[in-house]
């Protein structure tokens, strides 16, 4: 297995230990000097750690992880991952061959909970197997939708040897993504929808942007030949320089979309489709629809499966992309109107933002602090961020400008991701900026992962936005259910002190003034923890017309 990760280019594991992987922790040590092992304190931070990994990077990771139990947390991570077409090899211990399917101890029945979360799930119960079940699981990782892929093997199959032709090992070395083929009759098709519109657009997907390949010049120069707007879904941020402004619009869509990119969306009657993300997180639950033609590349599955506004053609994104580079036209199509109803949008938009950053508040105002902390961070910047509130101000606030820069749970929508994250990011990107953004109600479920930064050396500087609530949920009881307000509210440790326990330079701010003081902190060589208090009525901007009208269908 070790040899088969290395031909693979898998250098890094995470993970904890167990009974029924020690012996494969035991061979890992004979690899010490090329593959490095790195502890999680759970099993879901050891699998969203290789997720991040591999988004920063591009590198595959893998995750090991204890039969029963430990596998049964990860499933969180894999989620994670599954959802948004991440690749990674999960390694599970399994129980010993001549107790399988006796409700032994561990045992659970761990292919049959792993339908649907993975492109792969290989258990191996016989040595002679093992090599053409390992490369099942690898090939499957890179079809699309990529994803993560699992290998059980059972605990007493570890010690026994196992014969493998070298030429196995050189099968693994070629295995990657593959971008296959489009035909120039669906290229010609793509380009006539936007020479013949009056106000076109283009939303790029993860699936556009994760794979290898992908070139935001040449998305630009297409984007720039239509005068054609961006969008782009949360996996998808950085695929257009966010700083540059002009026709790029970011985030599109529930939890963090822009006015104008909304308003693009709804009034766009030609939308080129690059992924699989027109779905009803960019939709808002398919209440926020284009008035005209749609056309999606994907090789999704799924998109097959969703309500059908568009035309589908069963392309890869990344290549559908170079092709329409390669026939662009020479003039330029100039579109005054759609660009100037654009800009208002944007104005409008900006008017809100300044708004935001401006208000007066008795506690810290997060639209102020995250705006600051735009201007403080490098160019050379990583921001995690799992689900809540607060990652709405990571939308609104914090510039994205190239792909791999910005890392959430964006379609399982699970909280605890953000803090794992960052242990992937330091690996994928060592001397980046690595900023992670948390609510209180998700940082608490992963808070042990504090150690694990500690150790393994990573430098990230965690905000802890800390409204004491579950503030999405808080504030739809407010809003929605007439301030029935149950089960929303929460109490909280000091952060900072909690930080400095795991050795972790920590600070908390009350008020604006305090918080200004902390953005110092932003820079320092080591990890840092913030904690920023702030009111949990306060509401960030976003397009709550659809964000209330989603939450009703």
């Amino acid at each position: 297995m070790a040899r088969a990760f290395l031909s693979a280019g898998i250098t890094d594991i995470y993970g904890i230990i167990g009974t029924s992987v020690v012996d494969f922790y035991d061979k890992l040590y004979n690899y010490r000097d090329k593959i490095q092992v790195h502890t999680t304190r759970h099993e879901q931070a050891a699998v969203s750690a290789a997720d991040a990994l591999y988004r920063t990077s591009g590198r595959v990771g893998a995750a090991v992880v204890h039969a029963g139990p430990g596998f049964l947390n990860s499933l969180i991570g894999v989620g994670i991952a599954s959802k948004d077409r991440v690749p990674l090899v999960l390694v599970s211990g399994g129980v010993r061959r001549r107790l399988r399917g006796t409700d032994s101890w561990l045992e659970v029945d761990q292919k049959a909970i792993s339908n649907g979360l993975f492109r792969s799930y290989q258990v191996i119960t016989a040595p002679s197997e093992a090599p053409e079940q390992v490369m099942e699981a690898l090939k499957s990782m890179y079809k699309p939708p990529m994803g993560p892929v699992g290998i059980e093997v059972a605990e007493d199959i570890w010690k026994l040897d196992v014969d493998v032709d070298e030429g196995f090992f050189n099968e693994i070395g070629k295995l990657g993504y593959s971008h296959g083929t489009v035909d120039d009759r669906d290229i010609r098709d793509a380009l006539d929808l936007l020479a013949d519109s009056e106000k076109p657009a283009i939303l790029v997907s993860g699936e556009a942007v994760l794979p290898p390949g992908f070139t935001q010049d040449k998305l630009m120069a297409i984007a720039e030949k239509y005068s054609a707007f961006i969008l782009t879904t949360g996996n998808a941020r950085g695929a257009c320089d966010e700083s540059k402004r002009g026709l790029c619009l970011g985030r599109v869509g529930f939890g963090g979309g822009s006015l104008p990119a909304d308003k693009v969306l709804e009034e766009t009657d030609a939308l080129i489709v690059l992924g699989n993300e027109f779905d009803d997180i960019t939709t808002y639950g398919y209440t926020l629809l284009p008035k005209g033609d749609i056309l999606v590349f994907s090789r999704d599955p799924w998109v097959e499966k969703r309500p059908r506004y568009y035309d589908l053609v069963k392309a890869d994104p990344i290549l559908v992309m170079e092709k329409l580079f390669e026939s662009l036209p020479e003039s330029k199509v100039s579109r005054d109107s759609w660009l100037g109803r654009v800009e208002q949008y944007r104005k409008e938009w900006m008017g809100m933002i300044r708004d935001s950053i401006e208000k007066e508040t008795e506690l810290v105002n997060p639209n102020l602090f995250f705006h600051l902390a735009d201007q403080v961070l490098s160019s050379n910047r990583i921001v995690t961020a799992g689900q809540g509130t607060h990652i709405v101000y990571t939308y609104n606030h914090l510039t994205i400008t190239r792909p791999r820069q910005f890392l959430a749970a964006t379609n399982l929508g699970a909280m605890g991701y953000a803090l794992p994250a960052a242990i992937g990011a330091c690996h994928g990107r060592p001397g980046a900026d690595v900023l992670v953004a948390a609510g209180d109600g998700e940082i608490m479920m992963v808070i042990q992962e504090l150690e694990t930064i500690v150790r393994l050396g990573c430098k990230p500087k965690i905000v802890v936005v800390n409204d004491d609530s579950y503030r999405v949920l808080y504030l739809r009881q407010v809003l929605q259910k007439q301030g029935r307000v149950i089960e929303t509210l929460l109490g909280n440790p000091d952060f900072s002190k909690l930080a400095e326990s795991f050795g972790i330079r920590g600070f908390t701010a009350r008020n604006n003034d305090e918080a200004r003081s902390a953005l110092h902190l932003l820079e320092e060589e080591g990890p840092v923890l913030i904690e920023i208090k702030v009111d949990k009525n306060e509401l960030p901007p976003l397009n709550l017309d659809y964000t209330l009208k989603m939450n009703a269908v």
